[in-house]
């Protein structure tokens, strides 16, 4: 192989087949000269194809066209053939240099590669809306978000662990801590399971009709909680458990259930929802309707922040100046916990930097006013991070001035939450002993 100098020229088989037929043309013009016989004859059939053949022939036309004969015209014919041939075989040669059209493995792999699955909720659901903007802000010519409709909270760890091409979804705090107190998806969920971030406050929202001040005046009502399959319906019955309510549960839509209230036939309805509920948002200072508060006890902290629903939020349920206390639960954006080095985590890791970095984008019209209340940064205590996020915060951390404890009272503030000054100080001790019994 050392001695084949086309090996040494890095010539492929198209190019050295190019070069085999100027060599052959070459010793035929020499086979002739020393023959002293006519140009074409026989031989010429043995001769390679050549996909140039009309350039050959432009010498042949311009030749007899000038009425030259005798073996001077062959020779001449050849000689300008000859140089045609070089001329193209000059082409042939550094054919490396021109681009050649991708195959469709190629493309197929780099569309692949560059584009992930975002699972937001059900049809019309917040989810929706948020995953979306993600999706818009997240996605460059590098990086394309797909965002897709998913299920209810539960229902997307579900996906995010199990379906195919699903490489994160939005779901709530309290749905992770149920399924790994449950075990209904194995017992090392919070290992398979990582959140990239938590994002919103979703503050539970009551809305009675009668003198109900606070969820325990509900006891013995008529509740409705929700469509079926919703977080709502799954997980806020047991908060009334939890604080020794009992009611009667009934299950449908929020409008059709205001509806129900102004006729009677409920007593009250409840959202656990981030953002404004728009059925709620319809509802006239004069309708009779209130909401109703719920307190912020040990039993609930676990999955749960204190929160607020103030004026600006309902002001036409809440008046100027007041609020009404309750408890948040946390949308959380999460992935599956992918083995570094492989290209689902690399893919994982693009994403992270490209929402991380365009942070501000999410804060501007048209995209949902609750992203200003994201903070990126906290933390949740039982659960592990994404380590590419991990990365991304401890960099981004080491660029910033007053330290960790302002950080963590800043998230705290800064989910919409809205927490006295009491109630952030104890969420940072809570937080300082979990991150004690870390160590």
């Amino acid at each position: 192989m050392a001695d084949n100098p086309y090996v040494a020229m890095g010539l492929n088989d198209q190019k050295r087949g190019a070069a085999d037929f100027g060599l052959g043309a070459l010793d035929l013009l020499q086979d002739r000269e020393n023959r002293k016989r006519p140009f074409f004859d026989a031989n010429v059939a043995h001769m390679p194809p050549f996909e140039h053949q009309e350039l050959l022939n432009l010498g042949f036309i311009q030749v007899l066209l000038s009425g030259r004969t005798g073996m001077n015209i062959w020779e001449g014919a050849m000689q300008r053939s000859l140089r045609l041939l070089a001329f193209v075989l000059s082409l042939t040669l550094c054919g490396g240099a021109v681009a050649q059209t991708p195959s469709r493995d190629q493309i197929k792999q780099r569309v692949n590669d560059n584009v992930v699955f975002l699972m937001g909720g059900l049809p019309g659901a917040t989810f929706n809306e948020l995953a979306n903007d993600i999706a818009v802000v997240a996605s460059d010519d590098k990086l394309r978000v797909l965002s897709v409709e998913g299920g209810a909270a539960v229902q997307n760890v579900k996906d995010v662990l199990y379906l195919r091409n699903i490489d994160m979804a939005l779901t709530t705090l309290e749905a992770m801590n149920y399924l790994k107190a449950s075990g209904e998806l194995g017992s090392n969920v919070e290992q398979r399971l990582a959140y990239i971030a938590p994002l919103f406050p979703n503050p539970l929202q009551i809305v009675a009709r009668g003198g109900a001040k606070s969820i325990r005046d509900l006891n013995g009502m008529k509740v409705n909680f929700n469509n079926k399959g919703s977080a709502t319906a799954q997980f806020v019955p047991i908060i009334f458990k939890t604080l020794g309510v009992n009611v009667q549960e009934f299950y449908m839509p929020q409008a059709d259930a205001l509806e129900k209230i102004r006729r009677g036939e409920l007593d009250a309805t409840v959202c656990s929802c981030p953002g404004t509920v728009p059925a709620y948002k319809n509802v006239k200072p004069d309708s009779g309707l209130q909401f109703v508060s719920v307190p912020y006890e040990k039993a609930l902290q676990a999955s749960y922040l204190p929160g607020q629903i103030g004026n600006e939020d309902y002001p036409g349920l809440i008046a100027k100046g007041q609020a009404v206390d309750t408890i948040s639960a946390s949308t959380v954006l999460v992935s599956y916990n992918w083995a570094k080095n492989t290209a689902r985590y690399e893919q994982t890791a693009k994403f992270i930097d490209a929402l991380f970095s365009r942070i501000d984008e999410l804060h501007k019209p048209p995209r949902s006013p609750l992203w200003k209340s994201v903070n990126f940064a906290a933390s949740i205590p039982g659960w592990t991070r994404f380590p590419a996020a991990e990365v991304w915060l401890a960099n981004w951390r080491a660029g910033q001035p007053g330290g960790e404890q302002a950080e963590v009272k800043q998230s705290i503030g800064g989910r919409g939450s809205k927490p006295s000054a009491a109630q952030a100080d104890q969420l940072f001790r809570e937080f300082e002993r979990w991150q004690a019994s870390r160590h």
